[in-house]
């Protein structure tokens, strides 16, 4: 197939408004290269230089179709920025447009439009999902690939359109995301070479001919699974002029000076220095788990209360908070008892329970609540708990038994609003694992040290949706779906609660009218 009559551009080496550096110049170059995977640091610049490559198509080969699809409605709004201001420093005629029939991240639909030589060339952002990767036909630029939903589904709509037309490129761009996603294997695994040289001196029509770094090598480059990949860090960046300032005091630093400011490290790694988090998603590290664990702080039973754990709890100083996640047959049912020590939550009992009738389950909660030092319980209400949580509460009281339906939506936390999220709502289950998470990274909970209870912890993961929605989930296995992890957060909930009101109240919603 012939390729499309292409008009090189002015020398943009030579134009005082553009000014790319040396890692930026050789992905604005190629128009060769079918694939190429930026994994670059956080505000290097990387949306400049793919709207200016995404622009650069529409005034080399006119009536040119670059479809991006973005992770959020945020993203796209400032890549389509990026694009007008990349035309206004070209000095190309263009048109800014919003298509979208609302505001619903599922209908993103923005448009840059660039009238050369009689023909209508486009650049449209889209929402990132396999429906419409299906649907370009032209070059795809795929932004914060691996925060995009279903990105291997993504992949498989969008590579037999790029392998129809030898002209039709694609450009992928991301910081990392743990190595859950499809991002993680097209960029790992890479062995460097240099091909940079290829790059410079590769040919094209459409390509500008000459650039300051001509004669330079940049850095980063290299071959994985077949694809161009630039990996360029914070710490690759600022030796090439790239500035870091201190968040407070707005003096320039050094990478080395922000990284010791970071109070996550292996965040600041994946987001900065192109490192890959193992656990990226797992919201309770291994670290946090081992300083909260404790030897002879509480017991572990199966099936009952031991004899020695409800001595224990009889002859507690502080205050008992209870928390029950409830199962039956595929999931375990787990009651954790904790004891308030002046702020310290200390785990004095672990109660596993497997294929217990709910009469039972009911009875050994009955055990504790009716003790002395025990002040409140949070019950898992969801679905099988609803009957036991309204035994409870009539039998001991509305005042010390709490409801938490899992599916539930209620007002943002402290945690979560601390993480910068200006949503007003969240959904309980991360609502409650964020406040357990702060209980870890404050040191504010100790507990038995067990693999069973560690693997349990570990499991909750925190996920990233492409409109920027956080939600936690937990794998399934033969050993649960997390339930100590529930149950240790909701004798926390009822911890917190304590001298008030429960902390979740539901926010109601209305539908047709009515109030649910």
């Amino acid at each position: 197939m012939p390729s499309p009559p292409s008009f090189a551009p002015q020398d943009l080496s030579q134009d005082p408004e553009i000014v790319f550096r040396d890692f930026q110049w050789p992905v604005f170059r190629d128009n060769v290269s079918g694939v190429i995977v930026l994994h670059w640091s956080r505000q290097i610049g990387k949306s400049f230089t793919l709207a200016a490559w995404a622009v650069d198509r529409l005034l080399t080969r006119p009536g040119r179709l670059v479809t991006v699809l973005s992770n959020s409605r945020e993203n796209g709004a400032e890549f389509l920025d990026r694009c007008a201001e990349v035309c206004r420093l070209r000095r190309a005629d263009y048109q800014s447009i919003d298509l979208s029939p609302n505001l619903e991240f599922s209908n993103l639909r923005l448009e840059i439009r660039i009238k050369r030589h009689g023909k209508i060339g486009r650049i449209k952002i889209l929402a990132a999902n396999p429906r419409t990767a299906r649907g370009f036909s032209g070059d795809l630029i795929l932004d914060e690939f691996a925060f995009h939903e279903n990105s291997a589904a993504i992949w498989e709509a969008a590579e037999p359109i790029l392998a129809a037309n030898p002209d039709f490129l694609c450009r992928i761009a991301s910081t990392g995301n743990g190595r859950h996603n499809l991002f993680y294997r097209m960029v790992a695994n890479g062995v460097s070479e240099s091909v940079c040289k290829r790059v410079n001196e590769s040919p094209d029509s459409g390509a500008l001919t000459h650039s300051p770094t001509d004669s330079l090598t940049p850095s980063g480059m290299f071959r994985s699974s077949g694809f161009l990949v630039s990996r360029v860090t914070r710490t690759m960046a600022h030796k090439m002029e790239v500035k870091i300032y201190d968040a407070n005091t707005r003096a320039a630093i050094t990478p080395e000076q922000a990284r010791a400011q970071a109070l996550d490290k292996r965040a600041y790694d994946q987001n900065y220095e192109c490192a890959f988090a193992d656990e990226n998603l797992t919201l309770l590290s291994h670290e946090l788990i081992s300083a909260a664990e404790r030897e002879d702080v509480g017991f572990i039973c199966e099936q009952d209360w031991s004899q020695d754990c409800l001595r224990s709890l009889l002859t507690a100083h502080g205050s008992l908070y209870v928390g029950f996640d409830v199962g039956r047959k595929v999931d375990l049912s787990v009651i954790t008892v904790m004891e308030d020590l002046s702020g310290l939550k200390v785990v004095r009992g672990i109660l596993r329970m497997q294929n217990l009738r709910l009469p039972e389950q009911q009875a050994r909660l009955g055990e504790v609540c009716r003790m002395a030092r025990f002040r409140r319980a949070a019950i898992d209400m969801t679905g099988l708990g609803l009957g036991l949580f309204e035994y409870a509460q009539e039998e001991f009281g509305a005042g010390r038994i709490a409801g938490i339906n899992f599916a539930t939506t209620v007002p943002v936390t402290r945690s979560v609003a601390l993480e910068g999220r200006k949503r007003e709502t969240v959904r309980v289950t991360e609502s409650l694992a964020m406040e357990l998470l702060q209980a870890y990274e404050d040191r504010r909970i100790w507990h038995p040290a067990d693999g069973r209870l560690r693997d349990d912890l570990r499991k909750p993961e925190k996920i990233t949706t492409p409109g920027g929605r956080v939600s936690i989930a937990a794998t399934r296995d033969e050993a649960g779906h997390a339930d100590h992890f529930w149950s240790f957060a909701l004798a926390l909930e009822a911890a917190g609660s304590a001298g008030g009101e429960f902390y979740f109240r539901t926010i109601p919603r209305r539908e047709r009218g009515v109030l649910l």
